[in-house]
């Protein structure tokens, strides 16, 4: 019989779906979802409450409803400000923690934890060259960053307490996931399938110095693996950590592999403003999903593609230092390029891509 409590807050976000399977795997928790609009569950531990993270009342009269959560997990995030440059609301995004971390206090009288999910942006990857291997208690860039902001809500709030507090800091998060138009499998398949459909070779339309840097990412499933241990095991709490797959790649080294998947001769290193150089083409896409009998999806669900023109137009490393989490004891490696191109395999049976 589950004895825990989990509470997602952004229960349909990127970071929860994988989180939900993860914790639902372990027969101690039951789970609690919360979204402004729920979905439907059939599974009897896993249950949505509808909350608007926004709005302090929401968020208390859910969890009222909740008085037994031991384990609250913040997913979610406020609205882009410039998905291109990965600037977002600050005053947003902390107000969102702190109107849940509030009502969670209020109500949740066996409180053990509360996770915040982070990510890359916190050593300025956004903003240009990035220390690299980039390590947990690297000096903050000059402000903005809400990272900064939630973090130091959860760390004030917490002091003196009895329950504990954890952060992950994934590296770029991809998976499976054909409702998730911002997303590294998404945006290669979606590509390469333009190529195909216009008769050109496959080439990489990122810069130069993109395309040998070294890179890390993170499986969701990984990502939800670690924001479990942390939450459950001592040596994971009152701290952060990166959460990477622990391999690392070269977009030069994967990039041909993508190609033979296709079946796509190898292209050139070619930038493009993909965002405006694609902006047209969704008729083009509707004949793809025709001729390939795909799903009747419209191209900019499937894809984002200035998402690509962020991702591949950063010039230098991004690696995180899994250091502190692998001597803590969490020591999951997943090998990126082979799972990338297994997702890619999914996307087509699932008929999003072709």
């Amino acid at each position: 019989m589950a004895g825990k409590v989990a509470v997602i807050a952004g229960a349909t976000g990127a970071a929860s779906k994988r989180l939900k399977e993860v914790l639902l795997a372990r027969p101690e928790f039951r789970v609690v979802g919360l979204s402004r609009t729920p979905p439907h569950s059939s599974d009897p531990r896993l249950t949505f409450i509808a909350a608007d993270l926004t709005n302090p009342e929401s968020i208390d009269a859910a969890m009222a409803r909740i008085p037994d959560a031991t384990h609250v997990f913040y997913t979610a995030r406020a609205q882009f400000s410039d998905a291109s440059k990965g600037v977002e609301d600050v005053e947003g995004n902390a107000a969102m923690v702190r109107n849940l971390v509030d009502a969670v206090e209020r109500s949740a009288k066996s409180l053990e934890h509360v996770h915040l999910v982070e990510g890359t942006k916190w050593y300025g990857m956004h903003l240009g060259r990035m220390s690299s291997p980039a390590r947990e208690d690297d000096p903050r860039h000059m402000p903005p960053n809400f990272y900064y902001a939630q973090e130091d809500i959860l760390r004030d709030r917490q002091a003196g307490k009895k329950w504990s507090w954890s952060a992950s800091r994934p590296g770029f998060l991809y998976d499976f996931a054909p409702e998730r138009p911002r997303n590294i499998p998404a945006l290669i398949g979606a590509w390469a399938a333009m190529c195909r459909e216009f008769g050109t070779r496959l080439d990489f339309p990122g810069k130069p110095e993109t395309y040998t840097a070294l890179f890390e990412a993170t499986d969701a499933a990984q990502l939800a693996r670690a924001i479990a241990w942390m939450s459950t095991s001592e040596k994971g709490h009152n701290q952060a950590f990166n959460v990477t797959d622990g391999t690392m790649f070269r977009w030069e080294r994967l990039w041909p592999r993508i190609a033979k998947f296709y079946g796509l001769e190898l292209g050139q290193v070619r930038p493009i403003d993909m965002g405006r150089w694609m902006s047209d083409k969704a008729p083009v896409w509707d004949s793809i999903v025709k001729r390939h009998g795909l799903l009747a999806t419209p191209m900019d669900k499937v894809v984002t593609w200035n998402f690509g023109d962020f991702l591949w137009g950063l010039e230098t490393d991004v690696v995180s230092s899994t250091t502190r989490i692998r001597l803590a004891g969490f020591n999951d490696t997943v090998d990126t390029e082979d799972r990338i191109l297994e997702m890619l395999g999914q996307y087509r049976e699932a008929r999003v891509l072709p």
